[in-house]
């Protein structure tokens, strides 16, 4: 009996934070006649923005991390060198210390919340300086921050890089994996260990020059950016007797990279925008819908994570504010309360090498289909405590599985492809 209502009370809390809103959070800033910050909420279907704080909670904010905690219902931010924790429902600060590493002293960059561990990760970034050479040199360690007291504690028992790109972090709650970009390379960090996991150099196929505002979608398990493409004119000076190079546009795409392999994929067929994007203002997923939102600094755009097509395009509206900056949305990856990789050893094993797949359609009430650029061989799925459920082999190259008969609510997929390759991801049966 007691091991029943374990499982039943386990089920009613995967079941009731299966209910969360898909609400988008973000910082509302304005710069005139003062420079003021309030915690807001956007609607993506008008792109009004509603500030829920009643007076402003900092002059000044670090645009390279916000992490927003579903679980405790806080939002946190740094103002100065201060980790503040604003409430979501009141907008109110209910703490804010200022940010110590008992090490060396350090900034704290690019950190987010991390689901399954309910923990702030980000990057303790230091410059050291040799007055004797004049010389100096970065420091980077993946490392933790307490956000009662602002303590960081370093995880990485080395630093593991000189700095880092404005790209943006992510985090894959289910094998605990932190990511970052030094612009050339995807940087994926062991958050058990600290150590480098993996440290691909990024191409992308049909051409780009970066790839930026990466984050991660908990719905298929992968990693979603902005591919961006200059384009650029060539005019010969006479006055100074050489070219003069000139930006004339950029066009973006959406992408998605594989993490092992740093190759990144084209997901739109024409460009989404001829202009840019805010590096800073972050970038979301709304996994109910499928959709990549980012901020090109006056609208919102979304775009489909299947398609790669623009769904919607609406001008940030705010009567209290001027700009829509750090978006977080707190159903994404809401369930992934437990990695699936345990502690190991900081290295890319090739039975968990990292495959393109898509479970579509997500939600679901009776086929899936992968869509992948390998051949699935066997599938497997887990419910929330671990029970396997269905296993499946695959004889044909129509990858569709009949999920009918499963009881409604979430479910994790073990994807086998033909070349011994593992990949993981989770959908939901309703």
């Amino acid at each position: 009996m007691k091991k029943l209502l374990i499982f039943v009370a386990t089920f009613m809390v995967a079941q009731a934070q299966a209910q969360i809103s898909n609400t988008f959070y973000g910082l509302a800033r304005k710069n005139t006649p003062n420079s003021e910050i309030f915690l807001a909420t956007m609607n993506p279907s008008t792109g009004t923005v509603t500030n829920i704080s009643p007076t402003s909670l900092s002059p000044i904010v670090n645009l390279t991390g916000a992490a927003l905690d579903p679980y405790n219902n806080n939002y946190h931010f740094v103002g100065y060198n201060q980790m503040k924790t604003i409430n979501l429902s009141t907008g109110l600060e209910t703490n804010s210390v200022v940010i110590n590493n008992p090490i060396a002293n350090s900034y704290f960059d690019n950190f987010r919340f991390n689901n399954s561990d309910s923990t702030l990760y980000g990057l303790a970034r230091r410059y050291i300086y040799d007055s004797v050479t004049m010389t100096g040199y970065g420091e980077v360690y993946l490392s933790t921050i307490n956000t009662t007291t602002g303590t960081i504690t370093q995880i990485s028992p080395n630093s593991i890089g000189q700095g880092f790109a404005l790209a943006g972090s992510a985090i894959d709650p289910y094998q605990k994996i932190f990511y970052y970009s030094t612009g050339a390379n995807l940087v994926g960090v062991d958050m058990y260990t600290g150590l480098v996991y993996s440290n691909p150099p990024i191409s992308i196929l049909g051409g780009g020059n970066y790839f930026d505002n990466f984050t991660y979608s908990c719905v298929d398990t992968a990693l979603y950016g902005l591919i961006r493409t200059n384009y650029f004119s060539y005019e010969y000076d006479s006055l100074i007797m050489d070219t003069i190079k000139t930006l004339d546009s950029t066009a973006i795409h959406l992408g998605r990279i594989n993490p092992s392999t740093g190759v990144v994929t084209k997901i739109s067929p024409t460009k989404l925008d001829q202009g840019g994007y805010t590096l800073n203002a972050g970038s979301t997923i709304d996994p109910s819908t499928m959709t990549y939102y980012y901020n090109n600094g006056y609208q919102l755009v979304g775009v489909s994570l299947v398609t790669g097509l623009k769904v919607s395009q609406q001008t940030i509206n705010n009567t209290n504010g001027q700009f829509f900056e750090l978006m977080r949305i707190q159903s994404n990856c809401y369930e992934a309360y437990k990695p699936i990789r345990q502690n190991s050893p900081a290295s890319v094993s090739s039975s968990l090498k990292q495959i393109n797949i898509l479970i579509f359609p997500n939600p679901t009430n009776g086929m899936i289909e992968l869509k992948n650029n390998n051949t699935i061989v066997k599938v497997e799925i887990f419910d929330v405590v671990g029970k396997l459920c269905l296993t499946h082999n695959i004889q044909s190259t129509d990858q569709k599985i009949d999920v009918s008969n499963l009881q409604p609510g979430n479910y994790f997929l073990k994807a086998y492809s033909k070349s011994k390759e593992l990949y993981l991801s989770k959908f939901v049966k309703e």
